[in-house]
């Protein structure tokens, strides 16, 4: 876990998820970010651990369809993941959908 000290001395786990969005009709990225310390850390963890973050990618086919990146700082791993609309499903619909409603749009 990315660690970091309050003033109280306390050591608390930092979680960061990055999600990025590209294609699509418009082709226009959107990006959302979540950060998560503390307590609320280890059910981050939990969803992040369950994504299969060495499978097989299959190939996006088909005009307009999205391509998703994943990227995770937690528990002392870096991992991404860059995957198409096909594979948005289990574990990765869960993080990304999660991310999206708890993280900043930019």
């Amino acid at each position: 876990m990315v660690e970091h000290t309050d003033e109280s001395g306390r050591d608390d786990a930092v979680v960061v998820i990055l999600v990025e969005r590209t294609g699509g009709v418009t082709g226009i990225p959107r990006r959302w970010r979540a950060e998560v310390e503390g307590d609320d850390a280890s059910s981050w963890i939990a969803l992040i651990d369950a994504c299969p973050w060495d499978g097989d990618r299959r190939p996006t086919r088909g005009a307009d369809r999205f391509r998703w990146r994943v990227h995770a700082i937690a528990h002392g791993a870096d991992r991404e993941a860059e995957f198409g609309d096909a594979e948005l499903e289990g574990a990765w619909q869960t993080l990304v959908e999660r991310v999206r409603e708890h993280g900043r749009s930019g």
